[in-house]
């Protein structure tokens, strides 16, 4: 029987990281996306993941300039299998989504369900990418 569960384990594991694999190798800060001609940063995979000008833009005007060279993109919405909503970490990027979903108190870590994410994407929809996490 444990064979056949560490079998299925792995299945799963090998299926989220097929789903992650547009994640960026690196990713940029608002600072350098905003100098760029065509910004964008590189997934594992090799495809490029281009940000709209106007969310970056939109972006800039919701943190301060001295934070711009913090802010890393995208911001991930973090899903878990376990859960049904998904997480936001990060002190900047929980800033923004409290400040775009008018959550208070918004703390560096902040939990949020599939209305929120609905708006968040909508808001932000190459600023934001679904990361995909099995614990």
């Amino acid at each position: 029987m444990t064979g056949d569960f560490n079998r299925a384990d792995k299945l799963v594991k090998k299926h989220i990281l097929s789903l992650n694999r547009h994640i960026p190798r690196q990713r940029k800060t608002l600072e350098e996306l905003l100098k760029e001609d065509r910004p964008h940063v590189v997934g594992a995979d090799g495809t490029r993941h281009r940000f709209k000008t106007a969310e970056l833009e939109r972006l800039a005007d919701i943190i301060p300039e001295s934070e711009h060279h913090l802010l890393k993109l995208p911001i991930y919405i973090e899903i878990e299998s376990a859960t049904s909503g998904a997480m936001i970490t990060g002190r900047i990027e929980t800033k923004i989504v409290c400040k775009i979903l008018e959550i208070e108190p918004c703390s560096g870590e902040i939990f949020i369900y599939r209305p929120d994410i609905k708006t968040l994407r909508k808001e932000f929809p190459t600023a934001t990418q679904y990361i995909f996490l099995v614990r």
